[in-house]
């Protein structure tokens, strides 16, 4: 009985949240907080899931299945590959994770592109990176009608740093880029990910449709930061300021690849460029929340040169900096009354059969 095991791992954004699902630039990093999808290929036709961590156990018919619940991954992701599967393919999966759910760290598409790699490998048809962590993307956010971008199931699948282009033809690049001391701060308040991407996405595209009006030649892919932050400042649209956010953490992302790609002076940069794109979250984007700033003055205190949120914010988790002072900055948080993990750079995806 062939037996495969699939892993993946959670990711954080270190520079790009909320432009991925708008066409633009993101620069991620896979974390050693994974997702492991181990499953016994059967010739009973059923397919079987056990949930450890929730206790709950999933089971359905090796057919093409009906969507009839929110976040249903695994039915949406078997759908990807019920037609290359023989008619009695079944399989008897575990799934088990220590990747933090609800906290920015990517862990619906972690599981999704772990579920996608499962049935690709039973299926054998052996797709690429960039294949898997696209279908990825279709189970998740295309057939379940979720709002994020693809930024999560690139990182998840291909692991490490990349910087990824999220637009057709959605071109990756694998960077040479290792950084350390990288502290999770998490306020433990559970944000509405999938309600506040939906408010953001509609406030983006408002934005959008005023500046439109307002000029001639507006395009989020080369409109000066500068000029919208003028016209903002001259009309006092406040919808207006979720753009001056997307530009601004934008800018921000073709810094940082600019950084990482030139070897100089890393240190010093990234603390900047890090720092700036957690202001222009709080400022125009406006979801950090009181806890979190407090516990990011707390960290700071305690030897985190420089602090982001993470995710779409309004609760959730925030990255703390910390080379050389990592339990130092994590026991400030505790103290500050969060939750703290101390994670490392981590590989992509990985698919194990016997």
């Amino acid at each position: 009985m062939k037996e495969i095991l699939v892993s993946a791992p959670g990711r954080i954004c270190l520079f790009g949240e909320d432009v991925d699902y708008m066409g633009l630039e993101v620069i991620t990093i896979a974390i050693d907080k994974r997702i492991e999808v181990k499953g016994k290929i059967t010739n009973n036709g059923e397919i079987r899931v056990k949930l450890d961590d929730f206790n709950q156990v999933i089971k359905f018919k090796s057919e093409r299945q009906d969507i009839v619940s929110k976040r249903d991954y695994i039915k949406s992701a078997f759908n990807l590959y019920h037609e290359y599967l023989p008619s009695n393919f079944g399989a008897d999966i575990t799934v088990k994770s220590d990747l933090l759910i609800g906290k920015g760290l990517s862990s619906s598409s972690a599981f999704s592109s772990a579920f996608v790699a499962f049935f690709d490998k039973a299926s054998n048809l052996n797709s690429t990176e960039k294949e898997i962590a696209w279908k990825a993307y279709l189970a998740e956010v295309v057939n379940l009608g979720e709002p994020g971008g693809m930024m999560d199931h690139f990182a998840s699948v291909l692991g490490n740093v990349i910087y990824l282009e999220c637009r057709d033809p959605y071109f990756y690049e694998k960077m040479d880029f290792k950084l350390d001391g990288l502290v999770i701060g998490d306020t433990l308040k559970r944000k509405k990910t999938i309600e506040l991407l939906t408010l953001r996405k509609r406030e983006i595209k408002d934005g959008i449709e005023i500046l439109g009006r307002l000029t001639n030649d507006f395009n989020l892919l080369d409109f000066p930061l500068d000029e919208a932050i003028h016209i903002f400042e001259k009309q006092k649209i406040p919808e207006l300021k979720r753009i001056l956010g997307v530009l601004g953490i934008r800018d921000i992302v073709r810094k940082g690849y600019k950084m990482v790609k030139s070897k100089e002076e890393r240190e010093e940069n990234i603390v900047e460029l890090i720092n700036m794109h957690h202001g222009f979250q709080k400022t125009y984007f406006e979801n950090v929340t009181e806890k979190m700033q407090y516990l990011i003055e707390g960290a700071k205190k305690a030897g985190a040169k420089a602090c982001k949120l993470l995710g779409t914010g309004n609760g959730g988790s925030f990255l703390a900096y910390a080379p050389g002072k990592e339990k130092e900055v994590a026991e400030s948080i505790l103290k500050g009354g969060g939750e703290a993990y101390i994670v490392k750079q981590d590989t992509g995806l990985i698919i194990t059969e016997r």
